[in-house]
């Protein structure tokens, strides 16, 4: 069965727009007109795509396969036009998620080297919430997602970068209060690091500061202690670590989605994140 790619494009837009007016737009059609093409392809398919309510538009799961195959289908064309016509240099996307301590130390320095290698090559970097990322991954909002574990599911595939190592610092300006600074409500970084000191964690004093660096200009000013990368902090001269031995090791996993075929710069970005990591965290994977 060939599917009409007209179909295909009008799901596609409206799969990344969420909205049949701003997709109908982008594609200089009405909005009738992409319905109905929507509707043909629900008909030919036998499915249902989007769940349509009053709040937002949704994709079935069966529409999100159908978004990747869209996402490799036009991949694959446009790497073939452009053996084909040299002079046909499609611009690539890279789109990476991660959390805040990985963003600006990996993600940013690991894949600079590659758009520089290539003008072709435009660079995504978003540093969003560990719990936000997995559904940007699954909505195509992105191609790799890298996060503090693995996500056990047959249609992802994994690469373990390393593992953060993380050690209890405080100020060497300030004498630091009995409190302990954390992301959010929701972070357990220093409940586990106290765990591993055998610590119990009852009635303890906290403050939040949204993300990492915010975490690390606190500890400066005497805020209070924190549990933060040694490779966040290691040209930090200004904090002290309280228990040097005392380590709590965190892995970091790059993500992304097992399919048939790869973009060529697939394998580029493996090899640039993975060659990185071994610098800032010395492992060797």
């Amino acid at each position: 069965m060939a599917l009409s790619s007209h179909q295909l494009d009008a799901f596609h837009m409206v799969a990344q727009e969420l909205s049949f007016s701003r997709a109908a737009e982008r594609l200089h059609v009405t909005q009738s007109a992409l319905s109905q093409r929507v509707i043909n392809l629900e008909e030919e398919l036998g499915i249902t795509l989007f769940i349509r309510d009053r709040a937002k538009l949704q994709l079935t799961e069966e529409a999100f396969k159908l978004l990747r195959y869209c996402q490799t289908k036009n991949t694959l064309e446009n790497e073939t036009l452009a053996q084909i016509n040299s002079s046909n240099r499609q611009r690539k996307v890279i789109r990476v998620g991660g959390f805040s301590s990985i963003t600006r130390s990996l993600l940013i320095p690991a894949l600079a080297n590659l758009v520089h290698g290539d003008p072709t090559l435009k660079l995504n970097i978003m540093a969003r919430e560990l719990r936000d990322l997995p559904e940007m991954l699954r909505s195509s909002e992105l191609d790799y997602i890298v996060v503090d574990s693995k996500i056990d599911r047959e249609d992802l595939s994994h690469v373990l970068l390393g593992y953060e190592e993380n050690v209890l610092v405080k100020s060497k300006k300030y004498a630091p209060r009995e409190v302990y600074l954390d992301h959010d409500e929701d972070d357990e970084t220093t409940l586990r690091y106290l765990k591993l000191l055998g610590k119990k964690s009852l009635n303890l004093n906290r403050m939040y500061l949204d993300e990492v660096y915010g975490l690390l200009d606190g500890v400066k000013k005497g805020l209070g202690y924190s549990v933060l990368p040694k490779h966040l902090i290691r040209d930090h001269k200004d904090l002290n670590i309280v228990n040097p031995h005392t380590v709590l090791k965190i892995p970091i996993y790059l993500h992304f989605y097992a399919q048939s075929y790869y973009p060529r710069i697939h394998q580029s970005v493996i090899d640039a994140l993975e060659k990185y990591s071994k610098k800032i965290f010395g492992f060797d994977t």
